[in-house]
């Protein structure tokens, strides 16, 4: 198993994986400022205060070098688009319809990509099938992630843009000239990021939260002015419990348009002729990008109701991972359509560790058997801690020979997590949830650590999903 690189800012960790390009990493053992009170929602109201705080930022040239890869009218009418022609087969994949059914109705349908030259451009998510005069969404962040400054690696999840009439789009962005948070100015005459801020610890102590270990921002981006057709974006500060002002736009000529809007992952990226898929999945392995609690407002100044299948369709009613670029990348939409959450973990054997323990998933003295119980003890990259999540979402050891398995089928709340020869059954085929959950397919219970036991040997069975810290896992 490979090691992970040196630790830089706060996330979820990723490994830095050998390749040609230059590196992406994340951390894995991040140093984050102090949690917000367990009273401040994740999920902030609509309606809270809007302050006279302005979101400190940099505009002008240094915001624009955030700017992909292609012109304006481009990236516009490839992301209003139905579907998106994915570089591997030149055609348009599955139009808008029904949400994704789970991450395992994608997980297996793994693709090989074949190598495509200069950058691919994909995304995902929901689209309203309506005007709407505003959104809001609480979005992941990633503040580890450190992307190469060569090539096209322009990864912008989630970026959120309400409609065909708004002036603003706000975008978690994540390039060679590091991460920001940026509103693109849709309503110049020369479409662009107009302001960025930088992901630092002052932003994460300020307008940042985090559930389950997972750095999360809620943005908010409405019509503020319907004569002048003004659009408005904040974020919300969770130190006040205020809205803070990031940036407005005017443009009464966009009062013609129709439709329009968008809340997805977008990427452009590289072929990597080491890994034979984009440059951002290998080095981004094991980072969620997010998007939770997705609201509109229908009519100008009204109220907010969540995104639904009746008033927003999804690009891609099942992705494969070739759409973004990935060999085998992993979506799930838990609320459809007002949750969406893409993440890579297919890749190689990993040490799955527990959040709150900082202990692995460990087969007990290497004893690879039918009944062998799973426990978890100190990391050591030993072989009974090394674990493939494959494309059929099990996870496998001895070379694939073991799978981890629901004892004897078991169903209810204490049965039992141990190895047995890999069958196909659903008793081992698990999924991860958007808030770190390792989930069993077939009961929807979740992998948990005994009696919230941190200690080694520390017995690992089924539990009723609560979100509980016993319940918290990454890959390494």
């Amino acid at each position: 198993m490979k090691k992970r690189p040196a630790l830089v800012a706060a996330g979820i960790g990723t490994l830095l994986l050998g390749l040609a390009a230059p590196a992406m990493a994340t951390t894995t053992a991040p140093v984050r400022p102090a949690a917000p009170a367990a009273s401040q929602s994740a999920t902030p109201r609509p309606d809270a205060p809007h302050g006279g705080t302005i979101v400190p930022g940099v505009t002008g040239a240094a915001a624009r070098k955030q700017d992909p890869p292609v012109t304006a009218s481009q990236r516009f009418s490839q992301l209003n688009a139905a579907s998106h022609a994915a570089a591997s087969t030149g055609a348009a994949k599955a139009g808008a319809g029904s949400p994704l059914p789970s991450a395992k109705a994608s997980a297996a349908k793994p693709s090989t990509l074949t190598p495509w030259s200069g950058e691919l451009h994909g995304g995902w998510g929901t689209s309203p099938n309506q005007t709407i005069y505003g959104a809001q969404a609480t979005q992941s962040l990633e503040p580890g992630i450190v992307a190469p400054t060569t090539g096209s690696q322009f990864i912008y999840s989630p970026t959120l843009d309400p409609s065909g009439i708004d002036t603003i789009e706000m975008t978690t962005i994540y390039d060679g000239n590091g991460n920001y948070i940026g509103a693109w100015d849709w309503g110049a005459a020369n479409p662009g990021f107009a302001k960025t801020a930088a992901i630092n610890s002052t932003f994460l102590a300020t307008y940042a939260t985090q559930v389950s270990g997972q750095y999360y921002y809620s943005v908010q981006n409405v019509q503020t002015d319907p004569a002048a057709n003004t659009w408005t974006a904040y974020l919300y500060n969770y130190t006040t419990g205020a809205w803070d002002t990031f940036y407005s736009s005017s443009n009464t000529g966009k009062l013609s348009n129709s439709g329009g809007g968008w809340d997805m992952d977008e990427v452009y990226t590289d072929y990597n002729t080491s890994t034979g898929e984009g440059d951002y999945c290998t080095l981004t392995k094991g980072d969620v990008f997010a998007s939770t609690n997705l609201q509109y407002q229908l009519s100008p100044g009204g109220s907010w109701t969540p995104a639904t299948a009746s008033n927003s369709s999804v690009n891609l009613s099942a992705p494969r991972g070739v759409d973004l670029g990935c060999d085998n990348n992993w979506y799930a939409m838990p609320t459809s359509n007002s949750s969406f959450s893409m993440a890579n973990n297919t890749h190689g054997a990993d040490e799955l560790i527990g959040i709150p323990s900082t202990k692995c998933m460990d087969t007990n003295q290497v004893k690879f058997a039918n009944g062998t119980k799973e426990q978890i003890y100190s990391c050591n990259d030993g072989a009974g801690q090394e674990w493939t999540y494959n494309t059929t979402g099990e996870f496998t050891v001895d070379g694939g020979k073991y799978c981890l398995d629901a004892h004897g089928q078991g169903m209810t709340p204490g049965t039992i997590v141990d190895l047995w020869s890999c069958t196909g059954g659903e008793n081992e085929q698990w999924s991860f949830s958007i808030w770190h959950q390792v989930v069993s397919e077939q009961s929807g219970l979740c992998l948990q650590v005994a009696n919230a036991s941190t200690g080694n040997g520390g017995q690992l069975e089924l539990g009723t999903c609560t979100d509980a810290p016993n319940q918290q896992w990454y890959l390494k």
